[in-house]
């Protein structure tokens, strides 16, 4: 298995912990640190999946999100909000703004992997 999953996330220590449960898994991991730097990455790599922090900076997660879903050759690629909004209604708006799943923070990196290998199981590209 080696599918691309990118890791959207300004914090090195989520990014840190992700990748490697992900790259232990099999799964081969991009890294991009702001919203900017994952839209950028998801057009040139296109991954198999995205899991994107809603806050970061120089472009918030959700207008990454939009813009990912609104460019036709990468608004296939499925996107998780993973992030520390965990508010009532905050994964309604994930969900609004594109992503597919939602993921808070902190999370059991276990049960993320988890989440990972259903969705990918689910029909989408090996990357």
């Amino acid at each position: 298995m080696s599918a691309k999953i990118l890791v959207a996330d300004d914090d090195y220590d989520n990014r840190t912990i992700i990748r490697q449960v992900l790259e232990a898994a099999g799964y081969q991991v991009l890294e991009a640190v702001n919203g900017l730097e994952a839209v950028e990455k998801t057009l040139a790599e296109k991954p198999a999946l995205i899991l994107l922090d809603l806050s970061m900076p120089k472009l918030n997660g959700w207008e990454a999100a939009k813009r990912i879903k609104q460019t036709p050759e990468i608004a296939g690629i499925p996107i998780f909000a993973f992030t520390a909004h965990a508010l009532a209604g905050d994964n309604i708006k994930a969900i609004a703004a594109g992503c597919n799943d939602y993921i808070s923070k902190p999370c059991v990196p276990r049960e993320v992997l988890q989440k990972v290998r259903d969705c990918l199981k689910g029909g989408a590209s090996d990357g």
